[in-house]
Order: structure tokens, then sequence, then C-alpha cells
């Protein structure tokens, strides 16, 4: 008997981090950023102060790049 193709798993992808629980009891969680990716395991707590993390660098960076009236400002 021959097999057809496996189907492929599915890649959730979402707008923002998300934290998951790994297991029924909601004791372990996981958190995926936007691609799926795994950033980490642990309790709810350390995942959220994960996602924190996470959120504040993307502001940062955000904030460093540099405006058209930071660059006027700098000398040659």
């Amino acid at each position: 008997m021959a097999a057809g193709p496996r189907p492929q798993p599915s890649k959730t992808m979402y707008s923002e981090p998300i934290i998951l629980p790994l297991n029924a009891d909601g004791q372990i969680y996981a958190l995926q950023d936007e691609q799926g990716r795994l950033v980490g395991t642990g309790t709810r707590e350390i995942c959220d102060a994960l996602l924190t993390m996470m959120k504040n660098e993307a502001f940062l960076f955000r904030r460093l790049k540099p405006d058209q009236s930071d660059r006027n400002s700098i000398r040659p």
C-alpha cells in the first residue's frame, strides 16, 4: 500500500509575541515571537518578564533611529 504525501504541520504567525501554555496544568509556558519561533520557556511570570523586555527593546530600537532633525544637529 503506497502512502500519500504527509500533510505539512501548520506554522501560525502572530502579529505580536504571545505566551502559550505548554501543559494542561498551566505551570509551564512558552514565549513565541511574531514568526512563531520559541524565545523561552518557564513560569508565567518569567515569560511575562521576557515579553516586557522584548517590547521595551523594540521600543528603544525604534527611538534610536536618527530622524532628519537629528542629522542636522551633528557636527562634521
